[in-house]
């Protein structure tokens, strides 16, 4: 679907909704394991817009494909500019970059450098995951309770008119890690949720890890 859509986008010169939907392409790619297809729809949708959703969505994709140097350039575009909206997703990218590589508490001090500038939607989920990262599960707990209380702003996280709400589904499954931390029996309903909304999902990893932690906790 997202092809042949963006294919009349760009027949049709809708440039900017072409290249948010080849960044959506790239994370769909990304779940199903297929790293180097992600990659190459990351990079053209970079070709066509420097937008923030863009270049954000973009930097996300080379992070999780192990490219850091580049979502590292990327987040110094995002610098240069002189809206804090920018700066502060400059530092999530900066905070994001950190948390693949381990770095956890430089992580966690990037993302409150972040919340300094702008108090984002993605910037909850962000620090949360990094709380989680380093067993912190009552704060992960904390960010990932306001991120679902706000889940309103994952429709625009970027605060345009580019649809966004499938950043939101994973709030849920780590909203289950950090209950399932713990010990609390509203995970499995937290995982039960996320599925839901997943339902049909095929090779995404956060799923298969949602239904083995289902499948032990009901026991």
């Amino acid at each position: 679907m997202l092809e042949k859509s963006i294919a009349s986008d760009r027949e049709n010169k809708e440039v900017a909704s072409a290249a948010n939907k080849l960044v959506t392409l790239a994370s769909a790619q990304m779940s199903r394991n297929r790293q180097s297809a992600a990659v190459a729809s990351a990079e053209k949708a970079l070709r066509l817009s420097k937008d923030l959703s863009v270049v954000f969505g973009a930097a996300r994709i080379l992070i999780e494909a192990g490219r850091p140097a580049q979502a590292a350039s990327l987040a110094e575009q995002l610098h240069s500019r002189l809206q804090k909206e920018p700066q502060a997703h400059a530092r999530l990218i900066e905070g994001e970059i950190l948390l693949a590589a381990g770095k956890t508490p430089d992580a966690i001090q990037k993302f409150e450098e972040a919340r300094q500038l702008a108090d984002t939607w993605l910037g909850r989920v962000d620090i949360g995951r990094a709380y989680l990262q380093a067993d912190a599960f009552p704060e992960a707990s904390s960010e990932f309770d306001a991120a679902l209380n706000r889940r309103g702003e994952a429709a625009a996280v970027f605060l345009d008119d580019i649809p966004s709400y499938h950043y939101f589904p994973v709030v849920l499954y780590y909203l289950g890690r950090a209950q399932e931390g713990l010990k609390s029996s509203g995970a499995v309903e937290r995982y039960r949720a996320f599925l839901d909304i997943k339902t049909g999902s095929e090779m995404d990893p956060l799923v298969e890890d949602a239904k083995r932690r289902v499948e032990i906790l009901s026991r």
